[in-house]
């Protein structure tokens, strides 16, 4: 008998625990999920190097991801390898063993019409998606169809296969009336274009639909609306205004609607400063980073607990010349990056601006409690993902911002209980 032993990046994913309830999802599959789920694998286990890809079309709350995890779950409890990835580093976390498609594909930063991606035919990347059984990439429409190309183009080099994706079976989803690929300051066109819809390789994809709801079962015409504005079928008003129904909209009388939102989503706040349950489900969202950071400061200074201060480093290293004048540094503001004045206090809820360690569930994105600060380090819990309730330490760098109010594009994939949505401005991109 042939024994094969395996190490790295192989033996790693041959070791993701299987959660119970992801091998008990399969019992619970609704019609179209079921439907999805045996063509997928009917697939799998008649695939002969030939193309099987797959797009699982559907809003949010149509099971997409509870699908995947069904679909995870019974690869690996075969002994197989699948390799579960996501656009977004807060989606990966949502799939056992999941990590997000630029780490695990090694794509460029940026990407171009004929770009590979950074693997190795020699390196344990490369044979890891030889002995994989399948690939799951979620969100994939958040994805420039270029990275997309670059996968199929590498896969089909590594492995040796002319096959679309090398011959391996490749299971994509999303929901094209959301976020789609960012292209800064494009236009319509250009948006449009860059999305894998119009990649020359869709025509040989097979797409499944989710069509019902679980999520809004107990609200059906909720569901159906936000379906008619996806569909753009909504009637409007002027201007191709959708009428918020007035059972949803709370009356604008100023910037004291801003604290009557407030007090709406987070009653009674002081109560509840160390309750990890109350925060991870409630969030209002926003348009963007100026917006978030405006409600948080009002929020953080609502807040009961001792406020700490962390200022960011200021100075530029070899500036001799001083080119880079202090109150310039200060005045960044972006999403991948804290404020300069970081106003944090122990129960406040936060979120991860970096990907430390997507395994342990701390990538971009992740929502945490604050449970303690030191000198050089944050003490943490982590409140979404597969790997909630863990504590983890962040060192040195905090690159976390206060998380009471955050944007639309980092919303999406997330499951948040009670929402208040903040428009001081109409949006700006598709899908928010």
């Amino acid at each position: 008998m042939k024994i094969i032993q395996f190490q790295g990046v192989i033996q790693e994913e041959l070791s993701v625990q299987i959660p119970n309830e992801d091998i008990e999802s399969i019992q619970m599959l609704n019609h179209d999920q079921m439907v999805a789920f045996n063509t997928i694998m009917h697939a799998i286990d008649h695939n002969h190097k030939h193309s099987q890809v797959f797009f699982v079309d559907g809003p949010d709350g149509t099971g997409k991801t509870f699908l995947y995890r069904a679909l995870m779950a019974t690869l690996r409890n075969r002994g197989k390898i699948g390799l579960a990835t996501a656009s977004s580093g807060i989606t990966a976390t949502l799939l056992s063993g999941g990590i997000t498609a630029h780490s695990r594909f090694n794509l460029p930063y940026d990407v171009q019409p004929n770009s590979f991606c950074d693997i190795k035919k020699q390196k344990d990347l490369a044979k890891l998606f030889r002995v994989a059984t399948a690939i799951i990439w979620d969100e994939a429409p958040m994805t420039n169809k270029y990275c997309l190309e670059a996968l199929d183009r590498s896969l089909r080099d590594i492995l040796d296969c002319d096959a679309l994706f090398g011959g391996k079976v490749m299971i994509m989803g999303g929901d094209f009336r959301q976020v789609l690929p960012l292209i800064q300051k494009g236009s319509k066109a250009q948006l449009i274009s860059a999305c894998i819809i119009r990649s020359n390789l869709w025509a040989n994809i097979k797409v499944l639909h989710l069509v019902q709801n679980m999520r809004s079962m107990n609200d059906p015409e909720f569901a159906q609306f936000l379906m008619r504005i996806g569909d753009s079928v909504e009637p409007t008003k002027l201007n191709a205004m959708v009428r918020i129904p007035h059972q949803i909209a709370l009356p604008w009388e100023g910037e004291q609607s801003i604290q009557t939102l407030i007090d709406h989503i987070f009653p009674q706040l002081n109560l509840h400063g160390w309750d990890a349950s109350y925060m991870v489900e409630r969030a209002i969202i926003t348009l963007t980073n100026d917006d978030v950071q405006k409600l948080n400061d009002i929020i953080i200074n609502q807040f009961s607990g001792e406020e700490h201060n962390l200022l960011s480093f200021d100075e530029v290293e070899g500036d001799t010349h001083n080119l880079y004048q202090r109150e310039f540094l200060n005045s960044i503001a972006q999403g991948s990056i804290p404020p300069h004045i970081l106003k944090v206090k122990k129960g406040a809820p936060l979120m991860l601006l970096r990907n430390i360690d997507p395994r342990y569930g701390l990538c971009n994105g992740t929502r945490l409690l604050c449970r303690g600060l030191f000198k050089n380090m944050l003490d943490v819990k982590i409140l979404t993902g597969s790997n909630a309730g863990k504590r983890a330490f962040l060192r040195k760098q905090f690159s976390v911002k206060l998380s009471f109010a955050i944007t639309i594009n980092k919303s999406q994939g997330r499951t948040i209980p009670n929402v208040r949505i903040y428009l001081p401005r109409h949006v700006f991109s598709h899908g928010q």
